[in-house]
């Protein structure tokens, strides 16, 4: 908010006060005022991005070392900068709310996840399937057709909400997801598999779209994901401790 107020500042004065001193009639004001709100934004948004950069690479290195709760706080503290950003809030809540979930805090999960926009499907997957092992498969269902509605380049979205509708058996509906979806990416392969494999009442195969998939837990992973596989994307298992020896008294 406070970016937006700085942005629209910088533009009034210079719009607004060029014409208030005769310098251009009000077409230009006009022209002048939405030009510097564009360029002044950019300018901070580039500025803020280079200060937040160094904290991001942390909490980055953080959650590969399995250091979560570190992560957690890193971007805690990273909130009241996003009023400098915007979206920034938003994209916090989600990477918050997937490393909260992965670190066993399940009330601070959903409740970031909740808060994450609706256009973050990787958010908005992991808070859908979450209701759906919990059972509450309406919410799960409403979370999804928020998302879809959101975002729709994602190809895993589509699939994971065909998936689900499938498992109801309400594969009408699953056939319009999908449809909608292939009527801009004709090209996806795996997604019209899914769409052929809809039709005829077979399993959904969702091994195309690996541990995006996996990491959502609605499906076991197959063995050749070792470690990976109770870890999202992005996420590493903590290396193993080294067993100490005991050593016996002389």
């Amino acid at each position: 908010m406070n970016a937006v107020v700085v942005c629209a500042a910088i533009a009034l004065l210079l719009g607004g006060g060029g014409w208030a001193a005769g310098w251009w009639g009000w077409f230009f004001a006009i022209l002048f005022t939405v030009i510097a709100f564009v360029v002044s934004a950019m300018v901070l948004v580039r500025v803020i991005g280079r200060r937040l950069q160094p904290a991001m690479q942390r909490v980055h290195n953080q959650m590969q070392s399995g250091m979560l709760d570190a992560a957690l706080q890193g971007l805690r503290e990273l909130l009241p900068k996003s009023r400098w950003m915007p979206m920034l809030r938003g994209q916090l809540h989600a990477q918050m709310g997937a490393i909260a979930w992965h670190a066993g805090k399940r009330k601070e999960s959903l409740e970031w996840l909740e808060a994450a926009p609706d256009r973050l499907s990787d958010a908005k997957m992991l808070l859908a399937s979450i209701h759906w092992r919990d059972g509450e498969k309406a919410r799960a269902f409403d979370v999804l057709q928020r998302a879809t509605r959101a975002d729709k380049r994602d190809r895993l979205l589509p699939n994971v909400h065909a998936w689900m509708l499938c498992k109801e058996e309400r594969f009408d509906d699953a056939a319009k997801v999908l449809t909608r979806y292939l009527q801009k990416h004709a090209d996806d392969s795996a997604t019209q598999d899914n769409f052929v494999r809809m039709q005829n009442r077979r399993r959904l195969a969702m091994e195309p779209f690996g541990m995006a998939w996996y990491a959502l837990q609605l499906e076991k992973p197959p063995a050749e994901y070792g470690e990976l596989r109770t870890a999202r994307k992005g996420f590493r298992t903590p290396p193993k401790q080294p067993k100490q020896r005991k050593q016996g008294g002389r």
